[in-house]
């Protein structure tokens, strides 16, 4: 009995002590716990000092990144290879690239007016209506004869890599008082929209865009698909008829005319410049207000010098009218990568952007294009 007595005592006093134990380790947690609580509150209640938006908060590692390159020592601008891209490069901060975005647009002819897709993939893929379904009219009672059904064409856009490489000495990287994110944004747009444009245009398709006028032409009314309806001048290299621009005017369907807009080189719209209808009128028509383009018989005029240029005794597709958002279909992949580069061209610093854009025609009913080439 006094044996039993004294192993329950025991078996107490080890209970005991590491209740204690479990006591003191619990109350130093809590300890630690409180600690931290106290030094969050006195965050907290700090005076915030932080005047700059989370968007330009967000581009300083990477315009840190720009100016100085990749600094072990500098923790933000090493943060910047959680972004990293498969080609070497650094993601572009969002609202970076929503600048180069919207600079794009400001210089490129065709993203104002043809339709813009963002895609995630490396593709655009789309189920086209070659035709119209047919319909009819019947009585309550009669037969409901089989109507042709419309024929469907699947297209595929692909994107292909477009590249700008503007360059800065490192003195001017240096220099905290140039405004270097609106700098380097310009100079990537700028480069950028010169090819884009170009391939929308005339691109081969082969790692570019396709461009509208690599495709053949027909005369009016011989329209079928993946070929545009034309109209043609009967001078090659001149236009001196306004009946050839009516023409083509009345060639497009009532369905595309809201939207549609006009697309000419400079040396071209100075020619049309001077056409008169029959009551002596100018065709064209400035625009009133500032920035407002000129219209030509009530549709906006655009500009471009990626289009073939008037050439004495040179045919060219010279002049497409048409409505362009439904016509060309322009595809861009989200994401603009950026590889500083300061050993290749030496003493200067090359910045290596690149995104991906695809564009193809989508309807050819859409646009139609006046050939200044003789007549058939």
């Amino acid at each position: 009995m006094e044996h039993q007595d004294q192993s329950i005592h025991q078996a107490l006093d080890t209970l005991g002590e590491a209740f204690n134990e479990f006591k003191h380790t619990n109350d130093e947690r809590l300890q630690q716990f409180q600690n931290r609580v106290n030094k969050v509150e006195v965050v907290l209640r700090r005076p915030s000092l932080e005047t700059k938006s989370d968007e330009h908060h967000d581009t300083i590692p990477f315009m840190d990144y720009v100016r100085k390159g990749q600094d072990e020592s500098n923790l933000q601008v090493k943060s910047l290879t959680s972004a990293q891209d498969g080609s070497g490069g650094f993601l572009i901060p969002k609202p970076v690239i929503d600048k180069i975005h919207s600079t794009l647009q400001s210089y490129s002819s065709l993203r104002n007016i043809a339709r813009v897709t963002e895609v995630s993939t490396d593709a655009l893929e789309l189920l086209l209506d070659k035709g119209n379904a047919d319909v009819g009219w019947v009585a309550e009672t009669d037969d409901r004869p089989e109507t042709n059904t419309p024929e469907f064409a699947k297209l595929r856009i692909p994107v292909h890599q477009v590249y700008a490489k503007p360059r800065a000495s490192q003195k001017l990287l240096d220099d905290a008082c140039i405004d270097l994110e609106s700098w380097l944004i310009s100079k990537i747009a700028d480069r950028m929209a010169e090819a884009e444009n170009q391939s929308f245009i005339k691109g081969d398709g082969n790692n570019k865009p396709k461009g509208f006028l690599t495709y053949p032409t027909v005369p009016l009314g011989q329209a079928r698909w993946g070929s545009f309806e034309e109209v043609r001048s009967g001078k090659n290299g001149i236009i001196d008829d306004p009946d050839v621009l009516l023409t083509l005017f009345h060639a497009l369907k009532p369905q595309y005319l809201k939207g549609a807009a006009w697309l000419m080189s400079r040396s071209t719209c100075a020619a049309v410049r001077q056409l008169k209808d029959a009551n002596k009128q100018y065709l064209w028509q400035p625009g009133l207000l500032a920035g407002a383009p000129s219209s030509l018989l009530g549709h906006p005029v655009i500009i471009s010098d990626d289009m073939p240029a008037l050439t004495r005794d040179e045919a060219s597709k010279a002049i497409a009218f048409g409505n362009w958002y439904e016509g060309y279909q322009i595809v861009d992949r989200a994401g603009v990568s950026l590889l500083r580069d300061p050993y290749s061209a030496k003493p200067y610093v090359e910045f290596y952007a690149t995104k991906r854009v695809g564009g193809d025609v989508i309807n050819f009913d859409a646009i139609k294009i006046i050939n200044c080439a003789e007549a058939d």
